[in-house]
């Protein structure tokens, strides 16, 4: 058995979902990948799992089966894995936020930076960006950020409009999409373990509703 290194978290999804464990103590031989931590929640003998390997440069999307669970071990045989996935080419998802818009940058030479503190919501977010509604009057490639600490405490994301669109979206006036800047590793790689989770949600709804209608 031999840590790996290429591994910098690894994030298990049982629930709906929700991330079961996470953890950056990794070992892995051939198939079999175990995690040690603490207060690991308790995953049933043989259940199949999503995972999410993040590396520097990337994730990998895997299935597993847990052969071993404990609240301070889980193994897993890994059953499929996927091919890697770039982290600024990552998935996009549907995800309505209400969240606020905080400060925007004026395009001058100087880049002032001024206060707005409005409430806006999220269309769809990724790795790479996020498109938003908003009543605010913002110009292509200005500079915003955004507050998500919803998806972690104290997290600012800064951003730059790249596309805005004029219109009635459910009482907004305004759709923006923008790009992310100067995103930080540990914000990445709770940005990727979020949209990883919304991109399970969505899929279970949608084969609960076509299950439904079958």
């Amino acid at each position: 058995m031999t840590e790996n290194s290429s591994y910098i978290k690894i994030s298990v999804f049982y629930s709906e979902g929700q991330s079961t464990v996470s953890s950056n103590n990794i070992s892995v031989l051939d198939n079999r990948i175990i995690l040690r931590g603490e207060d690991f929640d308790l995953v049933p003998h043989k259940s199949v799992v999503d995972i999410a390997g993040y590396l520097k440069d990337g994730v990998v999307f895997m299935s597993g089966r847990v052969t071993l669970s404990t609240t301070s071990q889980v193994n897993l045989d890994i059953i499929k894995t996927d091919g890697k996935q770039e982290r600024r080419t990552y998935l996009k998802v549907k995800a309505d936020l209400k969240t606020k818009l905080l400060r925007a940058y004026s395009k001058g030479k100087r880049k002032r930076s001024y206060l707005i503190d409005e409430g806006i919501q999220t269309r769809d977010i990724s790795l790479g960006g996020v498109a938003f509604f908003s009543n605010r009057t913002l110009l292509k490639k200005q500079i915003v950020t955004i507050d998500f600490s919803m998806i972690k405490p104290g997290f600012i994301a800064r951003a730059e409009i790249l596309r805005k669109e004029r219109g009635h979206f459910g009482g907004y006036r305004f759709k923006y999409g923008c790009r992310f800047l100067e995103i930080g590793g540990e914000e990445e790689r709770v940005l990727c373990e979020y949209v990883f989770k919304k991109q399970l949600e969505n899929h279970r709804r949608l084969t609960r509703m076509s299950d439904d209608i079958n």
